[in-house]
């Protein structure tokens, strides 16, 4: 067994990490670490871990497995999707494409972390900031669903009409478009930016230059909040206009 994840601020990461450890796994590898597909190619079961974003996938999730689809045929895979506000479609999105791929979807956990998007005031306002009770909660579901997986009967979470009929509909929002492609983001703040370059170190797109003392944004983001969370000037927004709050899983510990 191997865990793959794409985590923008460490949500996804500890949640794979944890399951896998949990039902006795091995090793667990971010989709952007450069020996991946090797790692991919040595094992039948694969945990593959990704946030929700608005009820989809991110971007360079859906980009990772298209781009391995050959290497995901006749894998066994179980799904971990983490949420804040919004699922609905998002596992059921992901077990079409691993279907596509030819792979076998053996179960799927949701759970909620703390939400990491924190440039919308919709996000701020449902926002829970007690985030030791809502991990610790996810700690439990974690083991529950490692029980059922090592008794032979994981749990599959996500899958139910309800979920398919909250996807489609959130489709037809506004949002969904920005998270279904690459987008043009972040905006930056020139007043703000200091140029430390921090985002350009984090950004998984390498979407971010700095030019002139300023942080500069391409075409190319995939909405992680990675820079938007690291920011120290809070300079950085992605869907919305102002920064409300930063999160890194490391901080709240």
């Amino acid at each position: 067994m191997v865990g793959i994840y794409f985590s923008g601020t460490g949500n996804t990461r500890y949640a794979v990490e944890r399951f896998v450890s949990a039902v006795g796994g091995g090793e667990c590898f971010s989709l952007e670490h450069s020996g991946v597909a090797d790692e991919l190619a040595k094992h039948d079961t694969v945990v593959f871990g990704f946030p929700v974003y608005y009820s989809n996938l991110p971007k360079i999730a859906k980009a990772f497995i298209a781009e391995n689809k050959n290497a995901f045929a006749g894998k066994k895979v179980f799904i971990i999707a983490t949420k804040g506000l919004f699922n609905a479609l998002g596992v059921g999105y992901a077990a079409r494409l691993f279907k596509d791929c030819g792979a076998q979807l053996i179960g799927s956990m949701q759970l909620i972390m703390p939400d990491n998007i924190r440039d919308l005031l919709i996000m701020e306002i449902i926002f829970t900031k007690n985030y030791r009770k809502v991990i610790a909660k996810a700690e439990r579901k974690i083991a529950k669903s490692a029980e059922a997986f090592k008794s032979g009967k994981p749990l599959k979470s996500g899958l139910n009409p309800l979920n398919y009929l909250l996807g489609f509909f959130l489709r037809s929002l506004w949002f969904y478009p920005r998270t279904d492609e690459y987008i043009t983001a972040p905006k930056i703040a020139r007043d703000k930016c200091n140029g430390c370059g921090k985002c350009t170190e984090l950004c998984p797109m390498r979407n971010i230059t700095v030019a002139d003392g300023k942080a500069v944004s391409g075409g190319k983001c995939t909405a992680c909040y990675r820079c938007f969370s690291h920011c120290p000037t809070k300079a950085l927004t992605i869907l919305g206009r102002r920064v409300y709050g930063q999160y890194v899983f490391d901080n709240t510990l």
